[in-house]
């Protein structure tokens, strides 16, 4: 029978270069590489669009140098680079060029044509692993800038050092001319060439020292250039550019250089600096080579991904700009290399492989199926020509095997070896077809197969796990060889988000040959994971699937089981899982009536409470094993008991404990020395919590779905689904529990509550609201009202809210005050507030009803049957003070009216009384009349209405028949003052005193005297109104005598005051050689003029004498202040010595008298008297005087 081995077209042994080094360039490997290159529909298509580009720059020098070549593990990335870097160096490879290797691979002649331009110019092409060809560590924050590494590539392809400083030393010397004689001088010196000498440059200083010197440095220069060169160098991307730029120049306009930088993705990884120095260098080589240089990097991610994963802050649009030809990878590529490479089958094979899919090919697409909720993975073939071409293997291992390498990688689980791409899937494939080759035709790869390929690169910790699996199935220790290949493909897909672990999947997984059957399958693989999972070489999850478990994660997982956990606290998160998601509802809605209620209710899950306790009602759920007799005793008033299956609710019990136990060991044990590989299982871990809270759900649910329910004593069924039996049973539960609540039949409107009670209060005639429709609940609530005046008893209203909003009532706060109002309108009961009588008329009536903080200040009182005697006093009396004889039939309405018409008649008038005797002035010598009479009513009124009992205030008011009688009669005489004729001539007395009392006290008359006294007489009077009207007249009086005498002596001050400024006049003319001693006076004088007009205004003679005595100070003032302002000008000249003047007799008379040649008459004497001692004044203060 044909063999797997016999299928292929080629030799499945042959040796195949599984893995494309980015610098290896041995001439066969180079050969078998162009030879066997797979040219795909995709990469003929990436390499047209690159050449477009690549030509297109020789035509239109650009900066847009930069190509990026993305795909993930597999892809053919680094081929591609590698095909490239072959094609643009154009080197001559067993007789051909690497152009003449694509004649057979394409029937694009476009293509054919544009490869064969290119190698027909000058260029260089510099192949190299980016992170192999760095000289830093491994680490993100300590890895060499690309700049560094580009410039090490491009300073070896000069033959200069890989040591950056030593080849800028070497550039040096080459510029100078002596660079070749340098390294012939080392030789010859030393026995050695140069390129090895500076392998260990710094130890053979003395050695490069003396060969400069040689060359023509002096030993000085040649220690400062070797120096410098170590200690001085600095690189940066305008440099290097420079550089590149020079030595483009110097080889051609047509010439190119191409860098082609593997795994430059990986390389940046997340390090924004490397990417800012990716996209300098780029720009710099763009800007400055004019399409000479050009950068083509590969790695994982596209450039907009690459680019949007880091730094934000950061400006990368430049670098997406110069990388303009983008060159994305698919897996489909993959496919095609593989089976062509590999898979491509000789004719009798397509033949047999034709003729097994002609039988079987509806059940293997059926036996190679996937479970669709459970994976993304394609299953079987598509069709017959797929089948035949990917014979063993199934499409979906590519795609698979991919994902488990990428895996591998980023988990570090393959250590250095996958993150260098030196894993390939095409080895993988070589290596499992290998596997099989002896085996039968219809004998198919499994995913187990893949594991031998790569276990050699794994960690020890995997490959560990799986070695001790092999040794107790060879001893037969718990597991069989099966499982161990079961193991092997549960670690394959461990981690991978695409396909979940579970029975039926691993069993497509397993498929061995065409002909197997699923059902015996996927048993016998269930049989592997119970042993597999009894020894913890494997978990399951909390949806079924299964997980692959290291050395340390066995090691965890077995720590994890034994971690302490809080069972109160898995108690209270089941509780809250029921009440969050099984009922989520906060509160019940019951319809009754036409009508919808809310009813809170408690939650309670065995122990666990949510919440307070404080409901009438209570849903209480049972989950820990009750018999049905234990349910129905615990089923009282107001409960609703739910039992259910203990079995599940403890298996959800377990998957909470197992999340908590996880979180408490994860924060428990993660500590800064924790390993990346501790950190990366308890991330594992800690993603199982939602799957488990899940599966606690789900569990939950199932167990509601069989509850059993318990009302009143009883067991009950309900139909449907655990929502709506619930609903069912909370129904019920509020008819049994709340007998009385449908005695509301319409209730009061939530939205106008306050205006319906005001409706209520002011017609008892709406007989559909409270007579008819709502009978029972007055007569309920009126029985209750009547309980209280049998027992003197007494409620708040917030008390009466409370009371029939529990059981057996559940009433509505604004129905029970509805027919509260109902009831006091009906004369059952009253309301005080504070003490006092709380009506519809009192302030805020109906919303301090509403308001919840109010309602404890509000007391319900019943109404108290009138004593028959008592009425018929205060039917007496009320008729003879109020004219009132409509009888009354309670104490309240007697309360009300008396209150009413006591401030009508007693309280309003006699405040008016108090409001006006407020107005006058309080300092006032003369008050009004009246204060004991008013003090009398109003402390009276105030004692009388401070009784707050309708019935105390009734007797109380029967007891104030004489008081009343007086107030009436104090009443009339207060008013006859206050609201009358008599406080105005009072006021107008009062204001005549006041304004006059300055004249009064300087006018000393006797008839004055006695006015003023009998005017103060009467003002004092206690009760001044039979004396009031003898005011005006004395007020008359008054004003003319003060009038008289003021005329009289304020001529007298006129005569006194003229004379005052007549001396201001004279000292004016005293001094009048002195500028500022007048310019003083003349302001003093302008003072005294207003004074002196006043005074002539002047009504009252105490005004007038009040000027006058200011202006004689003002001058008295003027006087001194002059005589001291003369001092000081005369102490100012003191300096200044003068001649003593002789005057005549002649100039001494006209000096004095002015040219007075005559006296004739008095006036003249006057006259020249004044003159002269004027003058003479004058002369003393100006002059010295000798004799003749």
């Amino acid at each position: 029978m044909m063999q797997i081995k016999d299928l292929f077209e080629k030799d499945i042994f042959r040796p195949i270069n599984n893995v494309v080094q980015a610098e290896q360039v041995e001439e066969d490997v180079v050969e078998t590489e162009l030879d066997e290159y797979v040219l795909t529909e995709e990469s003929e298509h990436y390499l047209e669009r690159f050449y477009k580009n690549y030509l297109a720059v020789y035509n239109q020098p650009s900066t847009k140098v930069g190509v990026w070549i993305s795909g993930f593990f597999g892809s053919g990335k680094s081929h591609f680079l590698k095909i490239l870097s072959y094609l643009l160096h154009n080197q001559t490879i067993a007789g051909k060029t690497p152009a003449d290797y694509f004649e057979n691979k394409s029937e694009n002649q476009e293509l054919l044509n544009m490869m064969q331009q290119v190698s027909e110019k000058k260029s260089d092409a510099l192949l190299f692993n980016i992170d192999s060809r760095s000289t830093s560590s491994s680490k993100d924050s300590e890895k060499e800038r690309i700049i560094e590494v580009f410039l090490r590539v491009f300073n070896n392809h000069l033959g200069y050092s890989d040591t950056l400083w030593v080849a800028e030393m070497e550039r040096q010397l080459d510029s100078d001319g002596k660079y070749e004689e340098f390294k012939q001088t080392i030789f010859d010196q030393n026995g050695k060439s140069w390129e090895e000498l500076r392998l260990k440059i710094l130890l053979r200083k003395r050695k490069v020292i003396k060969a400069l010197e040689t060359v023509g440095y002096d030993q000085d220069t040649a220690e400062t250039f070797f120096d410098m060169s170590r200690e001085w160098f600095s690189i940066d991307a305008q440099r290097v550019a420079e550089l590149v730029a020079d030595y483009c120049k110097s080889q051609g306009p047509d010439y190119r250089i191409v860098f082609l930088a593997d795994e430059i993705g990986q390389y940046i990884g997340n390090n924004t600096s490397l990417m800012l120095n990716l996209q300098t260098i780029t720009e710099k080589l763009g800007d400055l080579c004019h399409g000479q240089a050009w950068i083509i990097v590969t790695s994982q991610e596209k450039l907009e991904s690459t680019v949007s994963d880091l730094d934000s802050t950061k400006d990368f649009s430049k670098i997406q700009g110069r990388f303009e030809t983008k060159i994305n990878l698919s897996s489909a590529n993959t496919d095609e290399v593989i089976k062509k490479r590999l898979l491509e089958k000789e004719p009798v094979g397509a033949d047999t492989l034709n003729t097994i899919h002609d039988q079987e090919g509806k059940l293997i697409h059926n036996r190679l199926a996937f479970d669709t909720n459970n994976t993304q993975l394609r299953s079987g073939y598509r069709n017959i020509e797929e089948f035949v071409s990917f014979y063993p293997f199934v499409p979906y291992q590519i795609e698979l095997l991919q994902l488990v390498f990428t895996k591998i990688r980023n988990l570090g689980e393959g250590g250095q070896h996958t993150s260098r791409g030196e894993r390939s899937l095409l080895k993988a494939f070589q290596e499992a077809a290998q596997l099989n080759a002896e085996e039968n035709v219809d004998n198919m790869v499994t995913m187990a197969e893949f594991y031998p390929s790569i276990r050699d690169y794994l960690e020890s910790s995997i490959t560990g796990t799986i070695a001790r699996a092999q040794d107790r199935a060879r001893n037969q220790e718990g597991l069989e060889e099966y499982d161990v290949k079961v193991l092997e493909v549960l670690y394959l897909i461990k981690g991978i988000d695409e396909i979940k672990s579970t029975p039926s999947n691993i069993a497509t997984l397993m498929i061995e040959t065409v002909y197997d059957e699923r059902q015996p399958l996927e048993y016998k693989i269930k049989e592997s994971l119970n042993r597999l999972q009894t020894i913890m070489f494997i978990e399951q999850h909390a949806d079924g699937s299964y997980s692959f478990l290291s050395d340390e994660e066995q090691e965890i997982n077995r720590e994890i089981r034994v971690e302490d956990y809080n069972g109160s606290a898995v108690k209270e998160r089941l509780g809250n899982l029921f009440f969050n998601a099984m009922y989520l509802h906060p509160k019940y809605e019951y319809k009754y009536n036409g009508q919808t209620k809310h009813f809170n209710f408690n939650k309670r899950f065995d122990s666990y409470v949510k919440g307070q306790m404080n409901h009438e009602l209570t849903i209480q759920v049972f989950s820990e094993g009750m018999t049905d007799s234990e349910a129905i005793s615990k089923a009282n008033s107001g409960y609703l008991i739910v039992l259910l299956n203990k079995d599940l609710v403890a298996e959800a019990e377990r998957a909470l404990a197992y999340i908590q136990q996880v979180d408490s060991y994860v924060r428990r044990k993660q500590t800064s020395t924790t390993s990346q590989q501790q950190k990366r299982i308890y991330e594992l871990k800690l993603g199982e919590v939602d799957e488990f809270a899940e599966k606690a759900e789900e569990l939950l649910a199932k167990a509601c779905d069989n509850a059993s329910f318990y009302i009143q004593g009883q067991r009950r069924d309900f139909s449907g689904k655990f929502e709506n039996k619930i609903d069912q049973a909370m129904n019920m539960l509020v008819r049994s529990t709340f007998e009385k609540l449908d005695y509301i039949e319409k209730p009061i409107s939530f939205k106008d509550n306050k205006k319906e009670w005001e409706q209520v209060v002011k017609d008892l005639g709406q007989q559909s609201l409270f007579s008819d429709t709502n009978k029972n609940a007055m007569d309920e609530m009126k029985y209750f009202i009547e309980e209280l005046e049998r027992f003197h008893d007494q409620r708040t209203l917030k008390q009466v809210v409370q009371k029939y909003k529990t059981i057996p009532y559940g009433w509505e706060e604004k129905d029970t005050i509805g027919i509260l109002m109902g009831l006091m309108n009906a004369g059952k009961v009253r309301f005080m507030y504070a003490g006092e009588p709380f009506t519809p008329k009192s302030n805020q009536f109906y919303d301090r009803l509403e308001k919840l903080s109010e309602r404890d200040r509000i007391v319900v009182l019943p109404i108290v049957e009138m004593d028959n005697k008592l009425k018929q006093e205060l039917i007496a009396l009320v008729r003879d003070f109020f004219s009132i004889t409509q009888p009354y039939d309670t104490y309240d309405s007697y309360d009300e009216l008396i209150r009413e018409k006591v401030e009508e008649e007693f309280v309003r008038p006699i405040e008016k009384v108090r409001e006006r005797r407020r107005q006058q002035d309080t300092t006032s010598e003369y008050p009004y009349p009246g204060e004991s009479d008013i003090r009398t009513v109003v402390n009276g009124t105030q004692k009388l209405l401070a009784n707050r009992d309708p019935e105390q205030f009734c007797r109380t008011f029967i007891q104030y028949e004489d008081d009343i009688e007086e107030w009436y009669d104090i009443l009339e005489k207060l008013q006859g003052f206050y609201e009358g004729n008599p406080i105005v001539k009072f006021d107008e007395a009062v204001k005549a005193l006041v304004e006059h009392e300055q004249d009064i006290e300087v006018i000393h008359n006797d008839e004055l005297g006695e006015i003023v006294r009998r005017m103060k007489q009467i003002l004092l009077q206690e009760e001044p109104t039979k004396d009031i009207s003898q005011l005006p007249k004395l007020v008359d009086n008054l004003k003319n005598l003060i009038q008289d005498e003021t005329n009289n002596q304020k001529q007298a001050v006129l005569v006194q005051s003229n004379k005052s400024m007549n001396e201001l006049e004279t000292l004016n003319d005293q001094y009048s050689e002195y500028e500022t001693i007048t310019e003083y006076i003349q302001l003093r004088t302008n003072k005294a003029s207003q004074l002196y007009e006043k005074i002539k205004e002047s009504e009252r003679i105490s005004s007038a004498r009040i000027n006058q005595q200011q202006l004689r100070e003002l001058i008295d003032c003027t006087k001194v202040k002059t005589r001291q302002m003369l001092k000081e000008l005369r102490e100012e000249s003191d300096a200044v010595k003068r001649e003593p003047k002789v005057i005549t007799e002649r100039e001494l008379y006209d000096s004095f008298f002015n040219q007075v040649d005559s006296i004739d008459s008095e006036e003249d004497l006057e006259r020249a008297i004044e003159s002269l001692k004027r003058n003479l004044i004058r002369e003393l203060q100006t002059y010295y005087f000798v004799k003749s």
